[in-house]
């Protein structure tokens, strides 16, 4: 079987909104080169030594690749994935974030390699190591592991917005506690949640398809057993409440959530948000200070930004 290959030129704020354009028109999986990789990707061990010169890699911008089955309708697909891409700068992106959109047909085997070339174990966080599912990795003392498919959804922790949000549920979770994954994508988070103790977790996405991508990766996980999926449009379908609400999606989508964090975080609760680009802090904290929210805690990379945020009659 051959695959149609679709990569589309773009710029490093872009790549979540590029990557979600081609899942929502049926990709399985993307493959994200981008040059700001050297600022986020370091070394597993203190004292390892690599140069960046010796490592291929973009030097400006970035590419998001999608495999879909080759058919009738790629031609349909292709233009209908370049008018959206078209659409970027409308949303507030710079215009070279609707870059080109080059396609190719491609063996099914070369795909197969493609995949697992780029993936290899990554320590995400002080205790969270993601681990491709076919590869046997020992953690060491204090390590945990999240299994995951890289070739399923986006959300595999490579990303700067999944190791903000990993590193502040980290700082964040002390064990015990119920947690609402909003937009669970590949349900990294939601894993990364039950392998620190939460007790009861929930991830929700408004997207069967990603849903049953969280389904494979949490059953890669036997920690996760306790997650439970929903099909939910942010929170506006969900009953209940949570010490801890995760969401890591993007400003657009982060906007209209948080006016209805306040009805499903329990007392004295915290909120997590990433998927922040530099230039939508202000909106953030802007709409959660609207909300009742105070932010509490930032992480960055100097590219995007992982908010805490509490109530702030609850900080007084």
């Amino acid at each position: 079987m051959n695959w149609f290959k679709v990569t589309v030129e773009t710029t490093t704020e872009a790549v979540a909104a590029v990557s979600e354009i081609l899942l929502a028109n049926g990709a399985n999986g993307v493959e994200v080169a981008d040059a700001a990789d050297t600022t986020h990707i370091k070394a597993r061990f203190k004292d390892q030594i690599y140069d960046w010169q010796d490592i291929p890699h973009r030097h400006t911008g970035a590419a998001v690749t999608a495999y879909y089955p080759v058919n009738s309708n790629n031609a349909a697909l292709v233009a209908k994935i370049r008018q959206q891409v078209t659409q970027l700068p409308a949303a507030g992106f710079s215009p070279d974030a609707a870059g080109i959109v080059d396609t190719a047909v491609i063996a099914d085997e070369d795909w197969s390699v493609n995949w697992r070339q780029y993936y290899h174990p990554v320590r995400v966080t002080r205790f969270l190591t993601v681990v491709p599912e076919w590869t046997q990795y020992k953690p060491g003392q204090d390590e945990h592991i999240i299994r995951m498919n890289p070739g399923e959804a986006f959300g595999t922790g490579t990303h700067p917005t999944t190791q903000i949000a990993l590193a502040l549920l980290e700082q964040t979770l002390r064990g015990g506690e119920t947690v609402i994954d909003v937009g669970t994508g590949s349900g990294i988070l939601s894993i990364a949640a039950a392998e620190m103790g939460a007790v009861k977790i929930t991830g929700t996405d408004v997207d069967e398809r990603a849903l049953a991508v969280a389904r494979k990766n949490i059953q890669l996980n036997p920690a996760a057993a306790k997650v439970q999926l929903q099909t939910a449009n942010l929170l506006a379908d969900f009953a209940g409440r949570a010490d801890i609400i995760l969401a890591n999606i993007l400003t657009e989508v982060l906007v209209p959530l948080i006016p209805q964090l306040d009805a499903h975080l329990a007392a004295n609760g915290a909120v997590i948000l990433a998927g922040i680009y530099k230039d939508k802090m202000d909106v953030i904290a802007q709409s959660l200070k609207a909300s009742g929210f105070a932010v509490t805690q930032v992480l960055t990379d100097q590219e995007w930004f992982g908010v805490v945020a509490k109530r702030e009659s609850e900080l007084q």
